[in-house]
């Protein structure tokens, strides 16, 4: 009798090759009876072929008939169920990266209350950061309606120099995915630390997340650092993030902001109804609105810290015959 194996297969990056790298492990080694857990480190996977795009969605559903299971810090937007699950990677360090690291800590504990902050500051922050297509268009809808008297905005490009950088916080060279080493001895990305310097000026986070496909999402640091802050957010993402959230167990702030534009699965439309939902709250007297949604803030806050997300993915992964990396990295 055939002995079965039990594989962790681990994907670093994007692209044809690196499906094509995972088909071939599938034919060359895997056969009935063996089990695949599939690790999407890198939880947005896209590849171009047969003239469209595709995404890690397509590539489970091709091997539905195996026993293979994915994780990734991400969901999916299809009605039928798919052997696919969350694991909290939003932070490069963990969920804990706030209690623990020292830098971040002082990060965090520089950022004052609603009640501190001045009467000049935004309403809102959003840092759109490096370049896309996407990003573009999005940058043109907030510079030509009038919600950007209420926003600080950035929106760097290809030069990340050019940034709005706070003192507290370290300049990347090239990008913020970049790591860096603290006091604590964590590898840090510079896209994982908060800057006091903007959301002591600014009430609000709206956001771009890494993806908005219409088959999936992702939950990275961009979905992270407004809750560990605790500040009320809209999301410039998939369709389906807030609801992807909820699921999760996370509350969301429909009581104060118009919400429906998770719903809407044209990019162009949504985009519009998030801007229309951030200019009703500008309406708000700020102090109230943190106030309505104080218990949900803090209720976020503490629910992401204490989780523990990835029980059934640590049990599943603990013991395994044989790991494969794959990447289009090169050595």
């Amino acid at each position: 009798m055939q002995e079965r194996m039990k594989f962790l297969v681990n994907i670093y990056s994007n692209g044809i090759e690196v499906v094509k790298q995972y088909r071939k492990f599938l034919e060359e080694r895997y056969k009935e009876g063996d089990s695949v857990f599939v690790n999407l480190v890198e939880h947005g996977i896209k590849y171009f072929e047969n003239d469209k795009w595709n995404t890690f969605v397509d590539l489970i559903e091709e091997n539905t008939d195996k026993n293979i299971f994915y994780y990734g810090c991400n969901y999916i937007n299809k009605s039928k169920e798919l052997p696919h699950g969350f694991y909290n990677n939003m932070f490069h360090c963990g969920q804990d990266l706030y209690i623990k690291n020292d830098m971040c800590k002082t990060l965090l504990e520089t950022c004052v209350d609603v009640h501190s902050k001045s009467k000049e500051s935004k309403k809102w922050d959003l840092l759109l950061g490096g370049w896309s297509l996407a990003k573009d268009r999005l940058s043109e809808m907030v510079k030509s309606h009038k919600i950007i008297d209420e926003v600080f905005f950035t929106y760097y490009r290809k030069d990340v120099k050019s940034g709005h950088w706070g003192k507290s916080v370290l300049i990347p060279n090239k990008h913020t995915a970049e790591t860096i080493e603290d006091r604590s001895k964590s590898m840090l990305r510079y896209s994982d630390l908060i800057d006091p310097d903007i959301y002591n000026q600014t009430f609000y986070t709206a956001y771009t997340e890494t993806i908005d496909d219409i088959d999936f999402g992702v939950f990275t640091e961009k979905t992270a650092k407004p809750i560990i802050a605790k500040r009320p957010f809209v999301v410039f993402g998939s369709p389906g993030h807030l609801q992807a959230l909820k699921t999760l167990g996370f509350k969301t702030f429909s009581s104060v902001i118009d919400e429906s534009y998770d719903k809407e699965t044209d990019r162009e439309k949504r985009f519009k109804m998030v801007i229309e939902a951030m200019e009703k709250v500008n309406a708000l007297d700020p102090v109230e609105v943190y106030k309505k949604l104080n218990i949900i803030l803090n209720y976020n806050k503490a629910y992401f810290e204490k989780t523990a997300w990835n029980t059934k993915f640590n049990s599943d992964t603990r013991i395994y015959d044989e790991e494969i990396n794959i990447s289009n990295f090169k050595n």
